[in-house]
């Protein structure tokens, strides 16, 4: 369910193409989720430093594609939002820039980012 929302805030952001052109697709989400269950599964043994290597890569990527995808947004559409939504798309992207590897934390900006942007019906 979570990939869905994750494809739908690149949709919704860049609506023009550029989402497909520049090969972000669902495949980057897909494997951080596997190998995140991977690491929760306790199935990895004496490789859990790889396991938590091969996650925390795969995060990286998504976490930059959210946070570009969020700034983005914000760019284009900033004159539209309410002060409100802005302050909270911006508070969004400086957590994004910290040094977290939270996906439930990550699934959580990406569901509230959808729901401030689907309010302006930005598409």
């Amino acid at each position: 369910m979570k990939l869905n929302d994750y494809e739908y805030l690149l949709n919704k952001i860049y609506q023009n193409g550029v989402y497909q052109a520049s090969n972000i697709d669902a495949d980057f989400y897909k494997k951080m989720q596997m190998e995140y269950k991977n690491l929760n599964l306790g199935s990895l043994g004496a490789n859990q430093m790889d396991g938590e290597f091969a996650f925390r890569k795969s995060f990286l990527i998504v976490r930059n594609y959210v946070q570009k995808a969020i700034q983005d947004g914000l760019r284009n559409f900033k004159y539209t939002m309410d002060a409100s939504d802005i302050n909270k798309l911006s508070y969004m992207v400086a957590l994004l820039n910290r040094n977290f590897f939270d996906k439930r934390g990550l699934d959580q900006i990406i569901s509230t980012a959808n729901t401030v942007f689907s309010q302006y019906n930005v598409n």
